[in-house]
């Protein structure tokens, strides 16, 4: 038997890592003969909540310290997998989880999982990191999101006795959920309503290509951090009088998320900051013609106009340019929705196969 402790976040909230996270969790109880502990990482208890500071964040922080002694000592697992964040103040903390697991369990496998970028930008800035890195990593298998991240992230610190394993993202699909009849007019946006997703952005864009199209539809499906940001959604809307043309319908989970993607022909996913999004993998799933931003993470993994179209910037302008380059070639739309949904069942394998192999106690 191998027993493996995870020390993850999970859903509730939901967004990329939290899923990842499950996922990964889920294929490591589908093997045999393993044995899945779970400390939980969840900080924070809504959307609204991440990045914010409150004192019972300390308290939940200081409790955790302690359950990884109790669980290590108690369960003296083969493997632990942390799904940590190596950057801000955050890192303080996560080091100090990941030196207690070296201690007291200093045998055992440890896979770091990082499911963002922004480790270069914040060790350029602080030399003294270099060494602190190599040492917290040593004798680690760090996982990355993507080959560039690996490269431009990992490279430069010059880590001894580290593996360093790339993994692109997937995603759980819901099996039991009603397929919808493909409508090439309705346009999908589905994310957290976070500012720089580009949600506000997209609006203004299907305000102008609506006068052009007006069979156009849009959904926009996610959950907001607070009431007044849907109400503002709502506002500006109704401002542009789009109410019979724009759907907004809030936080969906799985088999709701999927009838949404398969309707949809395009996703459009307009972000600001953007790495290896869950949702875009979800979309390319069900045929949908994705938008997106995102290029310089994710060009190495999609071709332009081939899998999907990448926007160059996130103003409305160049949003509505894009989404209207495939309004205009329903066969370009048709050859992104087929080529995407045939990369994303490559990349859905290559995923799962290489976490299948990260639990392989020695």
């Amino acid at each position: 038997m191998c027993k493996i402790l995870f020390i993850v976040q999970l859903p509730p909230p939901v967004h990329g890592a939290s899923l990842m996270n499950k996922l990964v969790m889920g294929r490591a109880l589908q093997l045999p003969n393993n044995k899945c502990i779970t400390i939980s990482l969840n900080f924070a208890k809504s959307l609204s909540d991440l990045q914010k500071f409150k004192p019972r964040k300390i308290l939940r922080a200081i409790t955790i310290a302690f359950e990884i002694i109790i669980k290590i000592i108690k369960y003296k697992p083969e493997l632990i997998y942390f799904s940590m964040v190596p950057i801000g103040l955050v890192l303080i903390r996560d080091s100090i989880y990941l030196m207690l697991c070296k201690a007291l369990s200093p045998k055992s496998k440890k896979i770091i999982h990082l499911h963002r970028p922004g480790m270069l930008q914040f060790y350029s800035q602080k030399p003294y990191l270099y060494r602190f890195y190599n040492l917290i990593f040593k004798n680690c298998e760090i996982v990355h999101l993507t080959p560039r991240l690996a490269k431009s992230e990992l490279s430069p610190l010059n880590l001894q006795k580290s593996k360093i394993t790339v993994i692109p993202n997937s995603i759980i699909k819901t099996p039991d959920y009603t397929k919808q009849e493909k409508d090439w007019d309705s346009i999908l946006f589905l994310s957290n309503f976070l500012k720089h997703k580009g949600y506000a952005e997209l609006v203004i864009a299907f305000a102008e290509l609506h006068k052009k199209y007006s069979r156009l539809t849009l959904t926009l499906a996610g959950a907001f951090p607070s009431e007044n940001d849907r109400l503002r959604l709502i506002e500006k809307i109704e401002l542009y009088g789009l109410n019979e043309s724009i759907n907004v319908v809030g936080a969906v989970y799985d088999s709701k998320r999927f009838e949404l993607y398969s309707k949809a022909g395009i996703f459009v996913l307009p972000s600001k900051l953007e790495y290896f999004p869950l949702v875009i993998l979800e979309a390319m799933s069900e045929r949908c013609a994705v938008v997106c931003s995102g290029k310089e993470n994710l060009q190495e993994t999609f071709i332009d106009g081939k899998h999907l179209l990448f926007l160059n910037n996130t103003k409305p302008t160049e949003i509505a340019l894009t989404i209207e380059s495939l309004i205009l070639s329903p066969q370009l739309a048709q050859k992104i929705a087929n080529e995407g949904y045939k990369r994303f069942t490559e990349i859905q394998e290559e995923s799962l196969s290489k976490i299948d192999k990260l639990f392989t106690c020695q």
